[in-house]
């Protein structure tokens, strides 16, 4: 009787978690064009803001910010370009700011940095960040002190070579803003930023003869700041793609000869700090793309079938009940209506709330395109350990876990931790 009465009582415990859940929310977020058949998304904030590029009525291609509610009076908005040509959006922070790249007036086929503030057709602006003294320069990140990560060429070298080095920018465009060069780690020819938070640590990779590894980069350039060597998962190459504000890094990894992982980088380097193996979805390669502050990660993945790509969520801790999701599968399976309209296979973000962004293939009846996307994955996120997550592993110790389909390989305590397929 007493073995009954707790097992009633994970039942009732477990009811009030993430087992259920109705059926994910999928938006089609558009295009500046109608006719546009080149859309990409690359970023979301946490109040839902999404940025990326689309060619606009006239053809060119254009960064874009999307705003409000989709379905209701949501809007891609043209940011416009520094020339009137060319732009790019590749991320954005929580106060709207969006960085990327666009083409220049005064050089011919220079693309710079670009730091775009305030409301579309209301006063917004776009403002050039410079280089390190090359033609071309990007922003890829941005934090919500307005600090830039990316990566600008320096000089052409009297041989013909033009080194690229990863920058971060900071303080005001146009006032006291200046773009930092991070240098490279030891052996290191060049180097590429791709994510900052909000203390400015910045991730990306550095390259040399013989090293192709993810860094972490803390402190302020020229001022005691270090670039950290974050290792791989056995190979020879790895890259940092994104980093939260627990300093956690996303990114892919080679593993010997088996292809690249998806990786998540835990702790300080050099401290104890440790790059787990996120694994693939059963094919030879993964690339881990954004990281909430939870340290849940979207990527993509090979699958089995061969040149096949799916997009990902991986949540929990590896090593210990991590599950890595395959998003086409789920949609497909919870709303089996949006799933036959949507090839997911290329996320590019995800916020705290659970909604993840990217891009995909659309079919509204006249065969797939390109499109993009905003998901909602909340049900997917755990909720933190306590009572009733203790519980209902020790019902889940009774019985065989059947979300084979979402992910294998993991302990079947585990699957009571997530939600399952229906």
């Amino acid at each position: 009787m007493v073995r009954q009465g707790v097992l009633m009582l994970v039942v009732g415990c477990a009811s009030q978690g993430r087992l259920a859940f109705a059926a994910p929310t999928i938006y089609n977020l558009g295009g500046l064009s109608t006719n546009s058949f080149d859309i990409h998304s690359f970023g979301i904030n946490e109040s839902g803001q999404v940025v990326g590029k689309s060619a606009n009525p006239r053809g060119y291609m254009r960064a874009y910010r999307y705003d409000g509610v989709p379905g209701t009076v949501g809007m891609m908005h043209d940011l416009g370009s520094m020339s009137g040509g060319i732009s790019y959006a590749y991320g954005l922070n929580d106060l709207g700011q969006v960085t990327g790249s666009s083409a220049t007036p005064t050089s011919s086929g220079s693309h710079h940095a670009l730091l775009y503030s305030g409301t579309p057709g209301m006063g917004g602006s776009m403002m050039d960040l410079g280089t390190l003294g090359g033609r071309t320069s990007e922003g890829l990140s941005v934090n919500n002190t307005g600090q830039v990560a990316g990566t600008s060429d320096l000089p052409t070298e009297p041989s013909g070579f033009t080194p690229s080095r990863a920058f971060r920018y900071d303080g005001v465009p146009g006032v006291n803003g200046v773009m930092r060069d991070l240098g490279t780690l030891p052996g290191g020819v060049v180097s590429y930023g791709h994510g900052i938070n909000s203390s400015g640590q910045v991730t990306g990779y550095s390259v040399g003869f013989q090293q192709h590894h993810a860094f972490r980069y803390d402190g302020t350039p020229g001022a005691g700041g270090v670039m950290h060597n974050l290792g791989t998962l056995g190979g020879t190459l790895s890259e940092g793609n994104a980093i939260n504000d627990n300093g956690q890094v996303t990114g892919r990894s080679s593993v010997g000869e088996a292809g690249t992982h998806a990786f998540r980088y835990d702790g300080t380097p050099g401290q104890g700090g440790i790059m787990h193996d996120l694994g693939t979805l059963g094919g030879d390669s993964a690339r881990g793309i954004a990281i909430d502050s939870a340290g849940n990660v979207v990527g993509w993945s090979r699958t089995a079938t061969p040149f096949n790509n799916h997009a990902f969520l991986y949540v929990g801790t590896p090593g210990a009940c991590g599950r890595m999701i395959d998003l086409d599968i789920w949609l497909d399976t919870e709303n089996p209506e949006q799933g036959a309209k949507w090839f997911l296979d290329q996320p590019s973000g995800i916020n705290d709330s659970g909604w993840i962004t990217g891009s995909g293939r659309y079919d509204s009846g006249l065969g797939f395109r390109e499109a993009v996307y905003l998901l909602d994955a909340s049900s997917l996120i755990p909720e933190p350990v306590g009572l009733n997550a203790v519980l209902v592993v020790l019902l889940s110790l009774r019985r065989r876990s059947k979300d084979s389909r979402l992910m294998a390989g993991q302990p079947h305590h585990c699957a009571s931790l997530f939600p399952p397929f229906r």
